[in-house]
């Protein structure tokens, strides 16, 4: 009988603490569900970003007249080219030129028309890394010649300030189109200067043609991507020395001045 009682208190005992371990291990489990912890962190490894690309080439389109076809430069390369081989010395890449669109005796309302067209010109403009420009020599040249005195061969300042406001506009509005074609490329408007600063009754065509200068200025200074690259100190203090014998362009070492700073503001 003895044994009997201890049997089953051995037996009532382990069901007790059956019954506490069920019920702790379930206490446990429903505090993990109401108050769940943070799993561990684990760190992952970084995945490598792709490199961004580089380019590694400079792409040149140039438009104008007769300075940037280069008229004058008996090498033949003119300032385009100087600008594309400095430029390449000084930044390592291959630099090209890929259109060069400019026309002896261009003025600014036929660069405009090229530039109004849906293909052509303004195909090879959306490609360019660099556009390099020079215009209005020649709308000023016609103005001067029409408003000259044919007696005493002096400029009437009052009937060229009338005249220069339509050309000036026609500027504005290439500028501005160049900039629409292409708000990515850097565009380099090349100033005018005063191809008969040598001739004493013609210096003060300097004032007309820097108030040109400083209108152009103006515009480019409205663009983030367009500079306005000054050349009327270029030949004042030595022109026979860099023009060429027509009296009116640059010969080889002036265009290689105009490169020079050109690439100067490039860089």
């Amino acid at each position: 009988m003895k044994t009997t009682r201890t049997l089953w208190r051995t037996i009532g005992t382990m069901a007790a603490i059956s019954t506490l371990l069920m019920a702790g291990g379930l206490v446990y489990a429903m505090n993990d569900i109401m108050n769940p912890k943070p799993a561990d962190f684990v760190q992952q490894p970084q995945q490598p970003q792709p490199a961004a690309e580089t380019k590694t080439t400079v792409d040149i389109v140039a438009l104008g007249d007769s300075l940037t076809v280069g008229t004058g430069d008996v090498s033949g390369k003119g300032y385009v080219q100087n600008v594309k081989d400095k430029l390449a010395a000084a930044t390592k890449k291959q630099v090209n030129v890929i259109g060069n669109y400019a026309v002896n005796g261009y003025t600014t309302g036929q660069l405009l028309n090229d530039l109004q067209n849906a293909k052509g010109v303004p195909y090879g403009i959306e490609r360019a890394d660099i556009v390099l420009l020079t215009m209005g020599g020649n709308d000023l040249f016609a103005i001067g010649r029409d408003v000259m005195n044919s007696q005493t061969d002096e400029l009437d300042p009052v009937k060229i300030r009338e005249r220069m406001p339509e050309p000036q506009k026609r500027l504005e509005h290439i500028l501005t189109r160049l900039a629409e074609l292409n708000p990515k490329a850097t565009i380099v408007y090349v100033g005018v200067y005063n191809p008969f600063y040598d001739l004493p009754e013609m210096r003060p065509a300097s004032v007309h043609i820097q108030e040109w200068n400083d209108a152009a200025f103006r515009v480019a200074n409205k663009y983030p991507n367009m500079v306005f690259v000054p050349t009327m100190d270029l030949f004042q203090l030595q022109f026979d020395k860099y023009m060429y014998t027509d009296h009116f362009h640059p010969n080889q070492e002036g265009y290689v001045r105009i490169a020079d700073r050109v690439v100067q503001a490039l860089e």
